[in-house]
């Protein structure tokens, strides 16, 4: 069975997952945690439909946890304010990563999950390592990566004007604001 999860952030933003199990209620104290990509969202990568019954039939649940970056843009009220917002990868803060996976992690923790695997695939491969590197978290037991992005590579396709750009922007104190052009497509 799969359901829709809606897990808010600190900061007030609330992120859509999905969770496979098997049954309505919770049977198993067993839970993967997977943390999207760029774009990694769950209506356009459906192997995730394959990972969660695979994992389901060995009664591990299985949560698809998109991040910030999950959609390209996405409208969504923060909890916190009240006030509408948009979160996507135009506005990847990787700072976030903490907050993001945290959520997810206290989720799991308040359903009474006693064994927690976090994985990643892609960037979010990449945001895990980020997480475990400086947050020795108790609740994860186990780690699983998948496919890390090649950060250097990534970077090498930004052209010196846009780096320049960017420079500037933020020295102008608009580094919070959109770029004027597609930063990585």
């Amino acid at each position: 069975m799969m359901f829709r999860l809606n897990v808010p952030t600190k900061r007030g933003s609330v992120l859509n997952g999905v969770l496979f199990r098997k049954e309505e209620k919770k049977n198993t104290d067993t839970v993967m945690i997977a943390i999207t990509g760029i774009h990694g969202n769950f209506y356009s990568n459906p192997f995730y439909y394959n990972i969660g019954d695979t994992l389901n039939s060995g009664n591990i649940d299985f949560i698809y946890a998109q991040t910030n970056d999950a959609f390209g843009q996405i409208e969504t009220v923060n909890v916190n304010t009240g006030k509408k917002e948009t979160i996507g990868s135009w506005n990847e803060r990787f700072f976030y990563t903490d907050e993001d996976i945290d959520a997810y992690l206290t989720w799991a923790s308040e359903e009474g999950y006693e064994h927690i695997i976090l994985a990643g695939h892609s960037l979010g491969a990449n945001k895990v390592i980020y997480y475990l590197s400086h947050n020795h978290d108790k609740r994860v037991e186990h780690f699983f990566l998948l496919s890390p992005a090649n950060l250097t590579y990534m970077m090498s396709g930004v052209t010196v004007r846009e780096k320049q750009a960017i420079k500037d922007q933020v020295a102008r104190g608009d580094g919070g604001k959109m770029l004027p052009f597609p930063f990585m497509g």
